[in-house]
């Protein structure tokens, strides 16, 4: 399953995106062409949503960040504002990660407990875990994780556009994505290390039952 989600990712997020730009910016222009270039990402996101349709907060997420991201593509009016647009709403998503670890409310905390009770945890049970003092700060640090993925991101893009103009779109690309899986990567160890507290806490016979 998690490899189809990379190929998936990989395919709908820079293959096709980057094979639409070079084949249809003669023909519709650098506008049009990076609009088109998001239909692939957007109808893949719209299907995640689906799968986890039962999971509140992480749905919730990812369908309000796809309907700001299509506004503020077709508002943008031209390609380059399109993508100076990108790198101000990645500053926006990474101030919002960390105003939630400012206030002690990690997003990645709810969105794990949004998992944890699709996979049948009770989720009061699972919260009371969650803000326990050997977990809690791998959950803030998580959080800032990925605040500074997008904060990283914001800054690479405006690198690239300064430098290359509308020729950033497909650099900005593959940089996205190889930054967002070496963050990802990461992070995933941070849930590992609280996978491996949570199961000595429970105890051999309590995880095992």
């Amino acid at each position: 399953m998690e490899k189809r989600i990379v190929v998936l990712d990989v395919v709908l997020y820079v293959v096709f995106p980057i094979v639409l730009w070079h084949a249809l910016r003669g023909p519709v222009g650098e506008y049009g062409a990076m609009l088109i270039c998001t239909i692939p990402g957007a109808v893949y996101t719209v299907y995640r949503f689906w799968s986890v349709r039962k999971v509140q907060l992480f749905g919730t997420f990812l369908i309000v960040n796809l309907a700001v991201s299509t506004l503020l593509n077709v508002l943008a009016g031209s390609a380059l504002q399109m993508l100076w647009n990108d790198v101000w709403y990645s500053i926006v998503l990474a101030v919002c990660f960390l105003a939630t670890v400012a206030v002690k409310r990690p997003l990645m905390l709810y969105f794990s407990l949004d998992f944890v009770e699709m996979q049948g945890a009770p989720r009061s049970v699972m919260k009371k875990r969650f803000f326990e003092r050997d977990v809690f700060p791998l959950f803030q640090w998580i959080t800032v994780g990925f605040a500074l993925r997008d904060g990283l991101l914001a800054a690479v893009k405006a690198h690239l556009i300064v430098r290359y103009g509308v020729e950033a779109f497909d650099r900005a690309i593959v940089i996205r994505e190889v930054i967002g899986w070496a963050i990802t990567l990461l992070c995933i160890l941070g849930f590992a290390r609280i996978t491996n507290i949570l199961y000595k806490q429970s105890g051999p016979d309590q995880a095992s039952g």
